[in-house]
């Protein structure tokens, strides 16, 4: 059989085939079968060979009314297929061939059907309008993309001066792009509502109009095939890949500072003005929203507010940039994405034994077992939720105290001058954090512990990826952990995330390598989050080495689970556990009240937000989400009619890493 699939039109409708191998049971694993994709009846037929075709002689059909088509971000000639609750997997011959079907699949699923009246007619442009201004947003990522890569390449063919004027072109440009892009969003938004299918009307965007499907959907195998009657239910998955939340940005550019350019602060718009005049008792009645425990283990999503993630999977395509694409209020959980980072440190105890241990080879060891430790501590509960993106000027700061460490210094000058000043004293870990850009939406924090002269810098971004029934989440930067009495870095990656099933119950997924190196000692690790494969395999497992560069091979081995327990195998065949989360209590994060913090610290500026979601009133969340948005875009608008830009608080860029202001090693003169 022919490799090759081909396409073609006919009296405008698609057509496409060709082979494929699906997955039908355990058994039988990957079956060739000869694909015919049919627009006219939305249909997948396949056949058991191409002669079978001329005869029409079916082996089964797929209806695609209400399908969704998924790929895998970790292998490229795999696709899925998703209908009424069923995951069909297919394996094309290469990535261009899984590329073709899947483009072709989508046209065909998502080409609107033929209107009769006009009330239809004005439903259909209502729904075009927001599929079309999707695709704008997709490929004004990859226009901008592209247009980076080259300008980086001619930019070092150019003087400086030729250099930076190329830039500054080009900034404008993709700006006034953004702003086209940004003024049609604005203009579907202020159409208030639409009226869907059924006549009753629905809000956007919160609560987009479902995108029907078909009760009847469903796949029909041939009996007179029965001889050779393959098991559709073993083609079958748990629909683990699923929809999830992604960060849905606002066009906001950081431009570089100009000699000539008046800097402007982040100020707060009216509305925040008059919030500042509540009492401090008013503001405190907040903190018990974070305080309190979440027990989110049990939430799903309901059947309404499926409608709506449907609706959202019918207006994006497979590889767009989800990065502007708004979502829902309720898939978020109540915490800023900076205060998410926080908990990075939930182990302080763990953390700051790196710096303790006697040996270079010991302090890597020692360094693993803190990140592999880190990862569940920021998940708050089985159901994955998104947390709230950081608006540009955004802050976060709090201390962990380190279980089984006598309090140092309370009156510390460094502590006194330090990124906390409030923090109980010099044995505190500080974590403080700053959205620094929001295009790129790049999040900045520190780390440091005065006592043990540990800190650490970072600058991380997200890249959001559709991958039709999941999305990927590429988490893009440096983070660099440095032990200032061994003069030792520690240079660290993070592994990509992954949403799976959010229209029944939403999980997260780690996946690919990540390194931790350090130059200085020439150790280094390698750890592989294993995403779980369609058959068979587990949840969540992992694997790793700890080397150095003199020697052949590790000499430890890791493996497990970074939700629950990992091992260790050491040369001479020592084993041992080498973290049980179970057994290392979560420290809790300490926060000023929010009467204390400043207007643009996360939770003073988040907290209507979260009470509307603790109380569990949806729109009232969205409204809030939708000031604290538009209260940016005013702030941007403003910048822009002045000539002014701005300017963060507490990191300076350097290169294209972020650095706080004033580290331990510069206040200590290390």
């Amino acid at each position: 059989v022919s490799t090759q699939s081909t396409g073609y039109i006919t009296n405008n409708l698609r057509f496409m085939e060709g082979p494929l191998s699906k997955w039908t049971n355990m058994m039988k694993g990957w079956q060739l079968r000869f694909f015919v994709l049919d627009e006219h009846t939305l249909c997948l037929n396949y056949y058991t060979s191409k002669e079978k075709v001329r005869k029409d002689i079916k082996r089964g059909k797929i209806f695609l009314k209400g399908a969704i088509i998924g790929i895998d971000d970790t292998d490229d000639s795999t696709f899925t297929i998703s209908v009424e609750g069923k995951t069909f997997h297919f394996r094309a011959a290469d990535a261009d061939d899984r590329d073709r079907w899947a483009r072709s699949l989508e046209e065909t699923i998502y080409r609107p059907p033929t209107l009769n009246n006009s009330e239809n007619a004005s439903r259909h442009n209502i729904n075009d309008l927001q599929r079309k201004l999707a695709e704008v947003n997709g490929y004004l990522s990859l226009l901008e993309e592209t247009m980076s890569g080259m300008v980086q390449q001619v930019s070092a063919e150019l003087d400086p001066s030729d250099s930076a004027q190329l830039e500054i072109c080009n900034n404008a440009m993709i700006s006034s792009l953004h702003d086209c892009v940004e003024e049609m969003n604005k203009l579907e938004f202020s159409a208030g509502k639409v009226t869907n299918a059924t006549g009753v009307k629905a809000v956007m965007p919160e609560h987009p109009p479902q995108k029907s499907i078909s009760k009847d959907s469903n796949v029909v195998e041939q009996a007179s095939e029965a001889v050779e009657e393959e098991i559709d239910s073993g083609s079958e998955s748990d629909n683990s890949d699923a929809f999830c939340s992604a960060d849905e940005e606002f066009d906001e550019c950081d431009g570089e500072v100009k000699p000539a350019v008046v800097v402007l602060e982040s100020v707060p718009s009216k509305e925040i003005l008059e919030l500042q005049k509540v009492s401090d008792n008013e503001l405190d009645a907040y903190n018990q929203f974070y305080d309190v425990a979440e027990e989110e283990d049990d939430v799903v999503i309901d059947q309404s507010n499926n409608s709506v993630i449907t609706h959202l999977l019918s207006q994006v395509r497979i590889g767009m940039d989800l990065t502007r694409i708004p979502l829902p209020t309720f898939i978020l959980e109540k915490r800023s994405l900076l205060e998410m980072y926080a908990e990075f440190l939930a182990h302080p105890d763990i953390f700051v034994d790196i710096a303790q241990r006697p040996t270079p080879k010991d302090r890597m060891v020692a360094a693993v077992r803190w990140y592999l430790s880190a990862f569940h501590a920021g998940r708050r509960g089985s159901v994955a939720k998104k947390p709230y993106n950081p608006v540009l000027g955004e802050t976060f700061k709090c201390y962990f105290d380190v279980p089984g460490m006598i309090d140092g210094d309370q009156n510390s000058p460094v502590v006194k001058n330090g990124p906390c000043p409030w923090a109980k004293s010099s044995s505190s870990l500080v974590f403080i954090a700053e959205q620094v850009s929001h295009h790129p939406p790049v999040s900045a924090f520190y780390v440091e512990h005065p006592d043990h002269n540990i800190e650490v810098n970072a600058s991380i971004w997200t890249k959001s990826k559709f991958l039709g029934l999941s999305i990927g989440v590429h988490m893009i930067g440096d983070t660099v952990l440095t032990l200032l009495d061994h003069g030792e870095e520690y240079h660290v990656t993070f592994p990509n995330g992954y949403g799976r099933s959010i229209l029944t119950r939403p999980w997260v997924e780690l996946g690919g390598k990540c390194h931790i190196n350090c130059p200085q000692t020439g150790f280094n690790a390698e750890i592989e989050f294993l995403c779980k494969p369609f058959y068979g395999g587990s949840r969540h497992t992992l694997t790793g080495t700890i080397s150095h560069v003199a020697q052949s091979k590790p000499f430890c081995k890791l493996s497990g689970e970074w939700n629950n327990v990992m091992h260790a195998e050491f040369e001479g065949g020592k084993k041992e556990v080498f973290v049980d989360i179970h057994s290392i209590p979560i420290i809790k994060k300490q926060c000023l009240p929010i009467s204390q913090q400043g207007e643009w610290e996360s939770r003073r500026l988040w907290r209507h937000v979260t009470k509307a979601l603790a109380e569990n009133d949806v729109d009232v969340a969205s409204n809030e989400k939708f000031s604290i948005e538009e209260h940016q875009r005013d702030l941007r608008k403003m910048r822009e009619e002045t000539g002014e830009v701005h300017k963060q608080t507490l990191f300076h860029k350097e290169g294209d890493n972020w650095m706080f202001n004033s580290p331990l090693s510069k206040r200590k003169g290390l």
